[in-house]
């Protein structure tokens, strides 16, 4: 692939997915001013849809389908550059959304008996939240195309799928850390 074009490709994949979460989240915020959702019910949804995320991407296999054009260009793109790290990448992802569904499935029953609508949540807790999300996307995104666009031949890039889960489990742990001292500094006093 040209160049330009590659850049052009990666430019509107940012913006859509940029887009597309801050849309999620935006709507998650009113749902959530609206009625009174509940943690076990937030967590239970969260789990069916990645239970069904899980399900259709194991049902979909190798396919780059996608509903927006601009991401099955992408997943053709990135399936040829990376031959068979791509399908190990697929199944690995949805394995991890299978064990999130039942982290979620968990939670949601863990936090049965909690009468607190989600709404009680502070505010600046939930935009420091939306800010670490979208951080995290667009800084993995940009670690992703900064090693698929660069590599020149497939066995560069053998092993990314280890290596990548790798550092999303590092990234988590320091996630996971940063927010407990928001935590502590910002939201407990």
């Amino acid at each position: 692939m040209e160049q330009t074009t590659l850049k052009k490709m990666r430019i509107k994949q940012i913006a859509a997915s940029n887009l597309i979460t801050g849309i999620m989240i935006v709507i998650f915020f009113i749902l959530i001013q609206i009625s009174e959702i509940r943690f076990t019910h937030f967590f239970f949804c969260l789990g069916i849809l990645m239970l069904l995320q899980s399900i259709f991407g194991f049902i979909k296999k190798g396919s780059t389908k996608s509903f927006i054009p601009l991401f099955e260009q992408v997943a053709i793109y990135e399936k040829t550059k990376l031959g068979k790290e791509w399908e190990k990448e697929q199944r690995t992802e949805n394995i991890w959304k299978l064990i999130l569904s039942g982290l979620m499935f968990f939670q949601a029953f863990s936090f049965q008996n909690v009468t607190n609508p989600f709404f009680d949540i502070e505010p600046i807790f939930l935009i420091f939240l939306l800010v670490i999300a979208l951080a995290l996307i667009n800084v993995s995104m940009l670690f992703r195309f900064r090693k698929i666009d660069r590599s020149t031949e497939e066995h560069e890039l053998k092993g990314y799928t280890k290596e990548s889960n790798m550092m999303a489990i590092a990234l988590g742990f320091l996630t996971v850390i940063v927010i407990f001292f928001f935590i502590i500094i910002f939201v407990l006093p």
